[in-house]
């Protein structure tokens, strides 16, 4: 009677497992939100002399929830010595991303660069994005999902 009993109670469990598992994969699958900008993937800013050497890494998956930040890193890999901008990223309301960083040299007085970029119209992950200072074309910050699509990009000029 006890080794019924035993049975049917591990059975019960396994039911119990499976139906939580199935339950977290239809989640994670269907309902959490995109990603806006991927952890492993390195975005492209075209730099001063247009060679595409700047990247952009983000520390953590950026979804599209608003107010979800993450922590970024700017700079040239084969300058390293020279370190990397640290910013942030954050989903604002109505699609749109705020880029806030503060640019490098003497720390004396710096006032952080704020710009920002709408991503309503694009798919996700982001391939291409224009962050801009106050929706203005007077700073701009191009950023690329591939080197290819950069290089291209400054050669159509």
């Amino acid at each position: 009677m006890t080794r019924v009993l035993t049975t049917k109670r591990i059975l019960l469990m396994l039911l119990t497992i499976a139906i939580l598992v199935s339950s977290f994969l239809i989640y994670k699958n269907n309902f959490q939100p995109k990603v806006v900008l991927a952890e492993k993937t390195t975005y492209y800013l075209p730099g001063q002399s247009d060679d595409c050497n700047w990247i952009l890494q983000a520390e953590n998956n950026l979804r599209n929830i608003p107010g979800e930040t993450t922590e970024i890193r700017i700079g040239i890999p084969a300058a390293q010595t020279l370190g990397y901008i640290s910013g942030r990223v954050e989903v604002g309301p109505h699609n749109t991303l705020i880029l806030a960083f503060v640019p490098p040299g003497p720390k004396t007085n710096k006032i952080p660069v704020i710009l920002t970029a709408d991503y309503s119209e694009k798919s996700l992950p982001i391939d291409f994005l224009r962050f801009r200072w106050v929706q203005s074309s007077a700073i701009t910050i191009l950023v690329f999902s591939n080197k290819d699509a950069c290089v291209a990009s400054r050669t159509r000029k």
